[in-house]
Order: C-alpha cells, then structure tokens, then sequence
C-alpha cells in the first residue's frame, strides 16, 4: 500500500466510498461483544479513499504487538518520506507523547483522546489548520478517526487502566503499517544519503577543474565554461550532473597530464641550451697519475683523521682495497635509507591524532576518518581530486617522500583549501612546494598542523 498527499474523491468514487463505509458498519469486531459500529466515521467528516483505507486497519482485531517506542522512532523516520513536516509533525508528536505504553498491549487500544482546540493552543495554529493536519496523519495511514456517537473524544478506564471506552485519534494502522514504513525510511534515507554524495562530488570536481584553471587558464577555459553550464542545468538530476562533471574533469586531467608531458619533453631538448667555456684541468699530469697509484695503506693518511663521517663517506666511494680507486654508483637501498630518514625528520611531531584533530573539515565534507595512517593513505586518491593533483604528482612525492608524509601534505594543503579557498591560488603548486621544502628539510609540517588546531 503506498501513501501520497491528499488525494480529491472523483464523483465516480463516491458510490465505492459509501459501500466500503456500509461495510465498516457491519464487521462484527467490536470490544467487549460489542459490534463495530464505534469505529464509524462520523457524518460530519468528508471521507476519502485514504480516510476509509486507515479506518479499515483501524476495525480488524489482529493487530501487530508492538511497542510504542518502535512506533515513535520509526513514524518519525519516515515523516519527511510522507510529506509530514512542519505543523503535521508538530502534531504527531503530541500525540506520540499523549499516548500511553500500554495501550500498545494485545487487547487494548492506542487511543488519544484531545480536542483540536487543545492542540491548536499548544501548536499555536488555528483548529482549521489542526484539522488540515490531522486528516494528512490519516490519509497517511499513521491515525484513524475514532469518532463518538456526538463527536466528542474521551477514554473512559476502569480499575485495571484499560480503556473500556476510547474515541478520538487511533494509531492502530501505524501498527499495520509498520514494516512498510520502515522500508520507506531507509529508501528514503539512502536517497538522502546518495544525494549528498553527488553534490560532494559535484563540488569537488567543479573546484578541482576551476584550479586546474587558475594554473592554466588558456587551456581550461573551456572546461571551466562547461561546468559552469552543467552547474547550472537544474532539469537534470543530481546523478546525472555528477557524472558528466567527473566525465569533465577526467577529460581536464587527462588535458593536464598531456601539457606535463610535452613540458618535460620541452626541457629536456636542447633548444634553449647556451654555448659554455670548457673548463681546462689545470692539474700536471703527474700528481694525477701518482694519485690513481696510491695504495690502500695510504688512505690513511688524511687531512682530517678524527673525522669518523668524512672516512665512512671516503670509504663508501673508494675500493676496500687495489691499486686504482673507482667511484661507485649510489647503492639504491642508501638512497631509500637517506629519504626514510628524511621522511622521518619531517614527521616529527606529527601523529595521526594530531591530523584527525587539525583536519576536521575535511572529514566533513568528505564524511571520511582519520583514526590511523592507513586509513588517511586509502583516502589520499579522493584528497588528490579535491586539490586537483594528477595521479603523476602525487606519485612523484610518494617517490621522493614516501606515502605518510604525501599523505600529510596532501590532508593540509587540502584543510587550507576548504577553510579559506581564496587563500592558495594554486592547490597543486603549494603540495608540490612542501613536497620540494621536504626534500631540503625545511618543513615544518607539526606546525601547521598546530596551527590549523
């Protein structure tokens, strides 16, 4: 059964609604012996198809057992999927909060008994608009009238507390109605919730082209253009505008990775190269040939015998032992020691707590959480768009600085974006800058982190 909005009685339905209301009158389920006619809309009321399918459920006595708090969380989780908002919803959790536990219980009745005088003093609305309210909760299937012979609502209790006489508001066809309230919830949640991942991604493409942009606004000026276009198309669906702006912004970085190469390529030609002077060697052949001639045992004999780093750096570079000395090419494992190290200096002072804490925006927006390094290493793909860094770069700094510090880099120059986007022109040039201040060891990155806290 699906609920909408208020829906008008066509004159040809009318004669189905007078025989459903004739059928309402003669089920036999009444309490205590007692038919069903207490479940009779009044004459007064103007009947509707989803006013006469609630007073329906309303009638029948098997009635799931639920509780009212599963009740509560669930009617008011899928409120906004049935277009009850505002002063309906203002009413239905007077109600909620009106009606007793109990009443919940097999054999009894979740009646509230309250005037709409009563309940347009606490919404501070008119009974009218009351009124307007409530027959939106009964289309809905969450109420059904209970009406008494004079229109009244009351709930007469004997000694036990059960109801032995109850007329107002009924929520037994939310009982009914439970299970597929309950899954027009979560549809409606993960609605929501791929919504607000589109319009992310709406954002971080656009901003990402834009900056590509900033760099070079000759080559992306069209790219810029068509995003704004696309931006602006509101007859197209959230998913729809989000997949071409990532159709877009694929088509900007594969552009950017083609300017990158042919500007390599560019450097590397010798078309801007400048006549030099050669360099003469003014040394006397023989001091350079009584050099290559010198034996191990002379090696000792140095300039600077206390220096313990200069002799390790000289033995490195010459044979163990022979008469000619030969330079050896760098070992690649030195090498990878020598950035470990000097990775390691540059992440002093910085753990993974200090980043969760100073990059609280981007957790955000992104709905991502630092809770360890593998976690921000996994995340640096989506980071690296948001910046609109090229895979190339960010692969060159993972190279030059492993991936825990391009990572930390890459979550800062990121926090800075989203607080103040005006700040840094170039998101791709500022990561490359740190990368680059890295490798000199000049950066202070436990700093920025502080700072950003």
């Amino acid at each position: 059964m699906s609920f909408g909005k208020e829906r008008f009685v066509a004159p040809f339905c009318l004669s189905r609604i007078k025989i459903l209301n004739d059928r309402l009158h003669r089920t036999a389920s009444g309490e205590g012996g007692r038919m069903s006619s207490t479940q009779q809309i009044a004459s007064f009321r103007k009947v509707s198809v989803g006013i006469l399918a609630s007073a329906q459920l309303a009638a029948q006595d098997n009635r799931p057992e639920v509780s009212k708090k599963d009740i509560s969380l669930v009617l008011k989780r899928v409120a906004p999927a049935l277009g009850i908002d505002g002063t309906a919803y203002h009413v239905l959790d007077i109600l909620l909060g009106l009606v007793q536990s109990d009443d919940f219980k097999p054999g009894r009745r979740p009646v509230v008994a309250i005037s709409n005088q009563r309940l347009a003093e606490y919404t501070r609305r008119t009974s009218r608009t009351v009124t307007r309210c409530l027959k939106k909760l009964v289309e809905a299937g969450v109420l059904a009238y209970r009406d008494s012979p004079t229109g009244r609502r009351y709930v007469y209790r004997g000694r036990g507390g059960q109801a032995e006489q109850a007329y107002g508001l009924d929520f037994t066809p939310a009982c009914f109605n439970l299970q597929a309230f309950k899954a027009q919830a979560d549809a409606f949640q993960r609605r929501l919730k791929a919504e607000q991942e589109a319009r992310r991604a709406m954002t971080r493409f656009s901003r990402a082209i834009a900056d590509m942009a900033g760099v070079d606004a000759e080559t992306f000026q069209e790219c810029v253009a068509q995003a704004q276009y696309l931006l602006g198309r509101s007859e197209l669906s959230l998913f729809d505008r989000a997949e071409r702006l990532q159709a877009l912004y694929e088509e900007a970085l594969r552009l950017l990775e083609t300017k990158e190469i042919e500007s390599k390529q560019e450097d590397m030609s010798c078309a801007g190269d400048i006549d030099v002077s050669p360099l003469f060697i003014t040394t006397h052949p023989d001091s350079l040939k009584s050099n290559k001639q010198r034996t191990c045992s002379n090696e000792q004999d140095t300039k600077f015998p206390s220096d313990n780093g200069y002799a390790v750096e000289m033995a490195l570079e010459k044979e163990p032992c022979g008469g000619h000395s030969k330079t050896q090419p760098p070992k690649p494992q030195a090498d990878r020691f020598k950035r470990g190290k000097r990775a390691e200096t540059n992440l002093d002072g910085v753990s993974i707590g200090l980043i969760q804490s100073a990059c609280s925006q981007v957790q955000t927006e992104t709905g991502l959480s630092f809770t360890n390094w593998s976690d921000l290493c996994g995340a640096a793909d989506q980071l690296r768009i948001l910046i609109g860094l090229s895979p190339a770069g960010y692969q060159n700094a993972v190279e030059r600085q492993g991936q825990y510090l391009a990572a930390a880099c890459l979550v800062v120059v990121a926090e800075k974006a989203l607080r103040d986007p005006e700040q840094i022109t170039s998101l791709g040039g500022y990561f490359r800058a740190m990368i680059d201040r890295a490798g000199e060891g000049k950066l202070h990155l436990h700093k920025s982190l502080h700072g950003l806290v």
